[in-house]
């Protein structure tokens, strides 16, 4: 059996600030650095075998905390970055609803609707992660995975393993951060056992 947890990174100061982050980056926050510290805590007897995170900063913070003393390697890659939001990036969502008001309701009403000018549409993000997560599940066939990614990747893989139209997308659970989602490949079927968890809270501490 494989079992892979998929886990979104901490709050950041960007998500503090509702700012659309993608390829760009901002540092975790004080609140998004102990969200990963709950986590840590949480994962503490879950032996992983194998690390892989996406090669944005906020998302490598997260891992190196979610690693807690483990002698694990942390793969980084661009393949599991978030959907590229091009001219987006780094801008506020309440002015991004203002200057493109159809398309900002698009992205997170109706996904297949969203029409980038520049970046990702959703069956971009699609094709690139999709392949991605089933090489990576069978190159680490029967190991026990942590894969530490970004909202609306981590959304779409989950949308593939549920058989998720993509119209439905952003139907519930919401990826709060440092959400933690948990599926077990038996006999190439998933079994979805966590979805969006945040148990390992302490507080009432969702962020944004």
């Amino acid at each position: 059996m494989t079992k892979l947890y998929l886990i979104r990174h901490g709050e950041t100061m960007w998500n503090v600030e509702r700012r659309m982050q993608g390829h760009l980056d901002s540092p975790l926050s004080a609140l998004g650095e102990q969200q990963a510290s709950w986590l840590s805590n949480a994962l503490r007897d879950v032996n992983f075998d194998v690390l892989f995170a996406s090669s944005s900063g906020r998302t490598l913070q997260t891992a190196n905390i979610v690693k807690g003393s483990r002698e694990l390697e942390i793969h980084a890659s661009d393949e599991w970055k978030e959907m590229n939001l091009g001219a987006w990036e780094g801008r506020v969502s309440a002015e991004i609803a203002d200057l493109d008001p159809d398309n900002f309701h698009a992205f997170w009403n109706a996904p297949e609707l969203y029409r980038p000018t520049r970046g990702e549409s959703y069956a971009d993000l699609q094709a690139r992660v999709i392949p991605a997560i089933v090489q990576l599940l069978e190159e680490q066939a029967g190991k026990t995975i942590g894969l530490i990614s970004h909202t609306v990747t981590l959304k779409m893989i989950m949308a593939y393993f549920e058989r998720r139209a993509l119209a439905d997308l952003w139907n519930p659970p919401y990826f709060h951060p440092t959400s933690l989602s948990l599926v077990e490949m038996i006999d190439n079927e998933p079994h979805i056992r966590l979805h969006g968890d945040t148990s390992h809270f302490q507080t009432e501490a969702f962020g944004f």
